[in-house]
């Protein structure tokens, strides 16, 4: 039985950063594979010549678009292999009616942007930024009581979407009360598989040390965390968000920051980046970041192979996309 054909259309500098070479060496032992030769992106009519006869494909950002023009060049097209986030936007009408199997690399993302965000939640209770700031100063150092442990904390997280997810089970072994807002869950639900209570948005705010926003960003989460919200947090909480920066009203953010009440990190903003007169830039209990909480990496080729692997091997991947699920991705 012949292999199946697979094109690989993602740029050869980010395809160096998101595969490694033996999972390269996966993919060619199941499949006949051709890799873009080139350092520059492939789409449109490029990327349709590419993949011309080809059964799948494994794409990335900048070259992660499926159009009619694919398809026409590409028949057999059975996968397309996303190694990415969110594929909104990326993949035609026909391609779906035409049942192609879709996949995203988002899961797989949620592991680091978890990672970070534990990073903050610790730096954030800690206070490493002030220590670190008077330390480089040459000032005496603040009270060291001031710090504190995540040990029996309350962390609320708003969401529980991959990431979210992973946060959650991340925080168990601190003994953390969890307190979790997600409309399409269930108490019980969220007991059950997060150890979290389900609260409303006022409830997390007023009683939590650390807030984290892990929401999509869709027309119902439009700055979902605003005045309200900041106004009920607590002296010294901790506000992390590396969703999406709409999410927040940060025109109430920077308002509150400007009291000193509250230490914010931000990876995303509401525009990314800010503006360069924007006060987040000044003020100095915000820490910003410039979208870098889930980084291109090689989990993303790892599983982006596996899916191939999976499907052509008569399994079902294990991120599929469907169309139905759209309405609901960020």
């Amino acid at each position: 039985m012949p292999k199946p054909k697979i094109g690989i259309v993602v740029r050869e500098s980010l395809r160096k950063r998101i595969l490694a070479d033996s999972d390269l060496q996966k993919l060619t032992e199941f499949a006949e594979v051709s890799i873009n030769p080139t350092d520059s992106d492939l789409v449109d009519q490029q990327a349709a010549q590419f993949l011309r006869g080809m059964d799948g494909a494994l794409s990335s950002w900048n070259s992660g678009d499926l159009t009619p023009a694919i398809l026409t060049a590409a028949p057999k097209l059975k996968i397309w292999a996303y190694g990415a986030g969110s594929i909104k936007g990326k993949i035609c009408d026909e391609a779906w009616e035409k049942g192609v199997i879709v996949t995203s690399g988002a899961p797989v993302i949620a592991d680091d942007v978890a990672e970070l965000t534990m990073g903050f939640i610790t730096m954030g209770l800690r206070k490493v930024i002030l220590y670190a700031r008077a330390m480089q100063a040459g000032q005496r150092s603040p009270d060291k009581a001031l710090t504190k442990t995540l040990f029996r904390r309350t962390v609320g997280v708003v969401s529980a979407s991959h990431v979210g997810q992973r946060v959650m089970r991340l925080l168990r072994p601190y003994q953390t009360r969890i307190l979790l807002y997600d409309p399409t869950l269930t108490r019980e639900v969220a007991l059950a598989e997060f150890g979290a209570e389900l609260v409303d948005l006022e409830t997390m705010a007023c009683e939590s040390d650390v807030v984290t926003i892990h929401a999509p960003k869709l027309p119902s989460t439009y700055q979902m965390w605003n005045e309200t919200h900041f106004q009920l947090m607590a002296d010294d909480s901790v506000f992390i968000n590396t969703s999406r920066g709409a999410n927040v009203d940060e025109e109430a953010l920077i308002r509150e920051l400007s009291k000193g009440r509250l230490f914010a990190f931000l990876d995303v903003t509401d525009p990314e980046p800010p503006v360069l007169t924007s006060p987040l830039r000044q003020l100095d209990n915000v820490i910003l970041t410039p979208h870098v909480a889930g980084p291109q990496t090689q989990r993303l080729g790892e599983q982006a192979v596996e899916e191939l692997r999976r499907f052509f091997t008569g399994q079902e991947p294990l991120y599929r996309v469907t169309k139905e699920m759209l309405s609901d991705i960020g």
